[in-house]
């Protein structure tokens, strides 16, 4: 399955194999680092775009967001770059990220005073499950 047999007896894998086996077994095989770890994949899906050259063909690209436990996670999608879909999600889940709000009042039309503002550190989504322990825990 997405192997064969070279005429030096080598056995070649295939690019996409490789790339969606590495997604598969780090992200959607790996256990909960933390609590508050978040549950979201990014797919990054390249479209052909039709009239282009085959010799230098142009794409569409789209990213798409899943949840880790959605039933439409589109594994084994040929139009998926499984490669750019790995680094994103290396990318993406080693962030951490902060959501501030502040309230504001105009002072003039280009200006803005803060009244008021409050930062905090947050997950992208956390993980459901990660909910629940927060809320019985809480």
């Amino acid at each position: 399955m997405g192997t064969m047999l070279a005429e030096s007896g080598f056995v070649v894998l295939q690019g996409t194999t490789y790339w969606t086996d590495l997604f598969v077994r780090h992200f959607l095989f790996q256990e909960e680092q933390a609590i508050d770890c978040d549950d979201l994949l990014f797919f990054v899906r390249k479209r052909h775009v039709k009239g282009s050259s085959r010799y230098l063909p142009k794409y569409e690209t789209d990213v798409e967001v899943f949840r880790k436990d959605s039933k439409k996670l589109p594994i084994g999608d040929p139009e998926i770059d499984w490669e750019e879909t790995v680094y994103l999600n290396l990318i993406v889940h080693q962030f951490d990220y902060t959501l501030t709000l502040a309230i504001c009042t105009r002072t003039s039309p280009k200006e803005l005073q803060v009244l008021k503002r409050h930062s905090q550190k947050v997950r992208v989504i956390p993980a459901p499950a990660a909910a629940r322990r927060a809320l019985v825990t809480s």
